[in-house]
């Protein structure tokens, strides 16, 4: 029989699976407003929501990334999870510089099929 995990295991685990939520939540809100434009019409209400959304996926991700980063280097990650983290958080730069971009810019909205 297995023993049981240490609760430092179950803090990681859950902060493995807000990192992934937090992920999740911008890229999918963010293409939905970008493909399918706001909710309803309301440009306005979605113009707010994406900042509180962007603001708060932010704070998780730094937050939890902080800490499952240095959980990793302390166990002796190599050079390669290095590299995959580097590349990550340039990715995580450049998705969140654009969204902050965009949400300065007024956040210009529409689907594909021209509907506001």
């Amino acid at each position: 029989m297995p023993a049981p995990a240490a609760p430092a295991e179950a803090v990681l685990v859950l902060l493995r699976w807000l990192h992934a939520l937090a992920a999740v939540v911008f890229l999918g809100y963010s293409l939905a407003l970008w493909l399918d434009g706001p909710p309803r019409g309301d440009a306005d209400h979605a113009r707010r929501r994406y900042k509180e959304l962007v603001e708060l996926t932010l704070i998780v991700f730094l937050a939890t990334g902080a800490v499952l980063t240095f959980d990793r280097l302390s166990r002796g990650a190599g050079g390669v999870y290095a590299a995959v983290l580097a590349l990550k958080v340039l990715c995580a730069a450049v998705a969140y510089q654009y969204a902050f971009r965009w949400r300065r810019m007024g956040l210009p909205l529409g689907a594909l099929d021209g509907r506001m």
